[in-house]
């Protein structure tokens, strides 16, 4: 349960033998590679850097290929969904086997072939959206009963078509009345516009474009040569012949759908050998010999050896040591046990942790397990998180992080359960249970019990730190970071305490002056950086300030009360609705049973989610904030992120 101890390797390698190594590497998947490319004293030594091969190219034309046959595919693919879904999930391989699978797999001619099918059937979609759009253009002139060709043929008139905007069709007939030989007729109306068929004189036209223009008319030009209607049967009858030619085109992409999982195994690969390629930028070269540099875990060491030796048994040299404990360019992989896992994305979701911090998953993961249980506490609701979970990781096929992710809720549930035993709450009051704390009544003494754990908690994170600068012997900054703070802290509480509680003078006294060495101490050591008297004494008074910050993170932990509070009440509400609706009669049974699944069913998730922020609010805000800082580099794993499959890891192999 701690960071990984990683080892910094250097190793030399013919060029000759890099594709081979790198594979061998991929199957590894636990190395991290250094970017050399940034090294400019090797650089002045007379390495360069090794060129991406040509065959990068081919590799992401061949990616973008079956990319799209798997779009082309997916269109007409039907996904299963919910609980059947789950259970089957996304095939699972290991390296070799999608290697193995890949070879085996011919899918470029299928690519082809689904490329023209695919080419034809846009043909046909488009020619189908360029007549429909036609058609609907052509409706709204249906009560033109002339043909569209004739429109276009007068000698001594003029025919405008076209819209002009509603609002505005009235003051159009009203500006058109002083014309003799011109004639406007609305066609058709919608929403927004008017269809206007305006007849006119040759000599009139003009005055009658200027009106018409004046009045935003926009200009149609109607295609087709018969009237309107038989314009429209004819294209209902292309349709028609569309649609059977683009069915039998979509008929034969269909045929071609026992393809799908094969492109999907041809895709990973390529993805995968695309990292291998692109991989070879961090490397410098000689003329024959390459120069890779990265990191790998100390307790693999052996097995990164054997996966070297995998390529090339004798033709390589290759340095290890351990990595410097202060050096941030050390990338972090973290370990925990199987339950401590499950809270790692808690950690990364704030920060990655330096190589010399500690990881604060195992030390956050037993309060997280409490005050999401202590927000949410609900035997009901706990059962349900706790069967449903139970069933996904029997079950069902997930692949890593969804696996983790359920294992997260899993681990809740038995803190909701023990909670709502303890308050006596199933969905609330609907089945009456003896708990040992009545929330309802109690509240006091659940808002002091909450305020306790917080100052448990925030001690905790200060012990923490005041652990870590000892470790790294800052024996002073231990002092100033967390001694003179539990002194103050302590003695403060102790103090405050003694003015509501009889204790002996001995111990007010002894709390009074431990609170005054505390902030005496705040004073002294909190400007110990700084250069000039006044330096110090400012720093020391502003760090001495900032111990009211500690009342807000006292008053926080009151949530812990107050959403496990409204959790309940809001249950209790439902249940309360539904026990009105019982009375009623039979329909009110019926409504009543809607109301409990609906209700509860959104109070859980409400509950869950307060839970989940909230939670994690107290850990990154107040905890965290005591010791943690953050911002190591991730370990990137010499692998591509599936989209398709479940690529096993190493350990699994």
């Amino acid at each position: 349960m701690a960071i990984v101890k990683m080892s910094n390797f250097n190793l030399f390698a013919f060029d000759s033998d890099k594709d081979n190594l790198l594979r061998e590497l991929q199957k590894f998947e636990y190395v991290h590679f250094t970017n050399l490319d940034e090294d400019v004293e090797l650089k002045e030594e007379g390495l360069t850097n090794v060129t991406v091969p040509e065959s990068i190219l081919e590799v992401e034309e061949e990616i973008s290929k079956t990319r799209q046959g798997i779009n082309i595919l997916s269109k007409y693919h039907i996904e299963q969904t919910g609980i059947k879904a789950l259970i089957e999930g996304k095939p699972n391989f290991t390296f070799k086997e999608l290697e193995e699978k890949a070879f085996n797999i011919d899918c470029f001619p299928i690519l082809e072939e689904l490329d023209k099918l695919s080419s034809e059937a846009n043909r046909f979609y488009e020619e189908e959206k360029k007549l429909t759009d036609l058609k609907e253009e052509l409706g709204h002139w249906v009560r033109l009963e002339s043909p569209i060709k004739d429109l276009r043929s007068f000698e001594q008139s003029e025919v405008f078509l076209g819209t002009v905007p509603k609002k505005i069709a009235i003051k159009l007939k009203e500006d058109i009345v002083d014309l003799k030989y011109s004639y406007v007729e609305s066609i058709f109306e919608d929403d927004e516009n008017v269809y206007i068929f305006s007849l006119t004189s040759k000599d009139e036209s003009e005055e009658l474009y200027e009106i018409l223009k004046s009045n935003s008319f926009s200009i149609i030009d109607l295609k087709g040569e018969g009237t309107p209607k038989e314009e429209i049967r004819l294209i209902d009858e292309k349709l028609e012949r569309i649609a059977e030619e683009k069915e039998k085109v979509e008929s034969r992409i269909k045929d071609k759908m026992n393809h799908l999982k094969d492109l999907k195994v041809v895709y990973e690969y390529l993805m995968n050998k695309k990292l291998r390629l692109y991989a070879s930028e961090n490397f410098l070269a000689t003329e024959s010999i390459n120069m890779i540099q990265g990191y790998i875990p100390t307790d693999m060491e052996s097995d990164f050896i054997e996966a070297i030796e995998s390529s090339n048994p004798q033709a390589y040299y290759m340095e290890t040591k351990e990595a410097e404990k202060d050096d941030i360019e050390v990338p972090v992989l973290l370990k925990n046990s199987k339950a401590g896992k499950a809270f790692e994305s808690l950690t990364t979701m704030y920060a990655v942790p330096r190589y010399n911090e500690l990881d604060p998953t195992p030390l956050m993961a037993p309060f997280y397990l409490g005050f999401f249980g202590m927000m949410a506490g609900d035997i009901a609701y706990g059962l349900i998180m706790l069967v449903a979970t139970t069933f996904a990781l029997k079950k069902a096929n997930l692949d890593e992080t969804k696996k983790q992710f359920v294992k997260f809720f899993f681990y809740l549930s038995f803190s909701v359960i023990a909670f709502g035993a303890l308050y006596g709450s199933f969905f609330g009051d609907l089945i009456p249970i003896k708990g040992l704390v009545n929330p309802a009544e109690d509240y006091q003494g659940i808002m002091i019990a909450a305020i306790i754990i917080g100052v448990v908690h925030l001690f905790f994170g200060i012990g923490i730190c005041g652990y870590m600068r000892i470790r790294d012997g800052r024996y002073l900054d231990a002092l100033a970071e967390a001694g003179v703070w539990f002194m103050a802290l302590i003695g403060a509480i102790v103090f405050g305490l003694t003015m509501f509680f009889p204790v002996s003078d001995m111990l007010n006294t002894g709390a009074k002056w431990l609170m005054i060495a505390g902030l005496v101490g705040i004073v002294i050591t909190g400007g110990r950086n700084a250069k000039s008297v006044g330096g110090k004494v400012a720093v020391g008074l502003y760090e001495l300030y900032g111990i009211s910050g500690y009342i807000g993170d006292f008053v926080s932990y009151t949530r812990l009360m107050a959403l496990g509070l409204s959790s309940g009440f809001i249950a209790a509400a439902v249940n309360m609705i539904a026990r009105m609706l019982f009375e009623t009669g039979v329909l009110g049974v019926v409504f009543g049973i809607v109301v409990i699944v609906f209700g509860q069913s959104l109070n859980i998730f409400l509950t869950l989610l307060g839970a989940y922020v909230h939670s994690a609010r107290l850990i990154y805000v107040e905890f965290f904030g005591k010791f943690y800082e953050g911002g190591g580099k991730k370990f990137n794993l010499f692998r591509n992120k599936s989209e398709y499959i479940n690529l096993k890891c190493w350990e699994e192999m």
